[in-house]
């Protein structure tokens, strides 16, 4: 028996969000995780060649994402093909699960995020793909070794509340929508810096708190794929 594919499925554009949700549930769509993001409270951090990072207080055209299995890429297709709307990308990007890195198929679910701090607010911080990413090799044990231990104390303080990796855009789809016109481009994509390659859930008391927990990961994410450019995007969720 063929096992299902989680799929991230992220709108570009203003949208009507209620529509999209009303319409997955309709289908008897289980979503995993549902978030729509503040297209005010934003910012980005990035670093090129030897220059220090820099935060800028702008992002994307991301609004809002929903994480849920699969039977195929097609199948996932199809129901974007038929979300409501007459503007704005949806795209389709298949995610990492733990069986991609050898976890058995019976595999427990992980635990129930931690709960909201008092005086804290929820934000996504979305890492931008890059060339190695995008030629599907994945990060070799060094990177991961690095990673393990920067999210560990994140993990253990609650500050994390979830994340997952996503797989190279060759394994990708856009629907662009425009009144009922439908247009299904698949990938590989070209635009590297605007694809987001993976996304940490965490809580802060500010945007520059958040932006400031995540320093680490654009080092790392850097150095470790070796790199010139890379770039953080920090929304707050709603």
């Amino acid at each position: 028996m063929l096992r299902a594919m989680r799929i991230m499925l992220t709108l570009h554009g203003d949208e009507p969000i209620d529509e999209i949700d009303a319409y997955l549930a309709a289908r008897g769509v289980t979503l995993l995780v549902t978030e729509r993001l503040d297209p005010a409270e934003v910012a980005t951090i990035s670093a090129a060649g030897d220059e220090p990072a820099v935060v800028e207080r702008a992002g994307s055209l991301l609004r809002a994402f929903w994480i849920f299995e699969a039977a195929s890429r097609e199948a996932a297709v199809e129901l974007a093909r038929g979300a409501p709307g007459g503007g704005g990308t949806l795209e389709i990007r298949e995610a990492y699960t733990p069986q991609d890195f050898g976890a058995p198929a019976d595999a427990p679910p992980p635990p129930p995020p931690p709960p909201l701090v008092p005086g804290n607010a929820r934000y996504a911080a979305f890492v931008r793909q890059d060339a190695v990413a995008e030629s599907g090799r994945p990060p070799d044990a060094a990177v991961m070794a690095k990673m393990d231990e920067y999210l560990a104390p994140m993990m253990a303080d609650g500050t994390m509340i979830g994340g997952a990796g996503l797989k190279a855009s060759a394994k990708g789809t856009r629907v662009r929508r425009m009144a009922k016109q439908r247009f299904v481009v698949d990938g590989p994509f070209t635009e590297a810096k605007e694809l987001v390659g993976g996304f940490m859930l965490l809580q802060a008391r500010t945007l520059d708190e958040a932006v400031d927990r995540v320093r680490p990961w654009l080092r790392i994410h850097r150095e470790g794929r070796d790199v010139p450019f890379s770039a953080i995007e920090v929304r707050r969720l709603l």
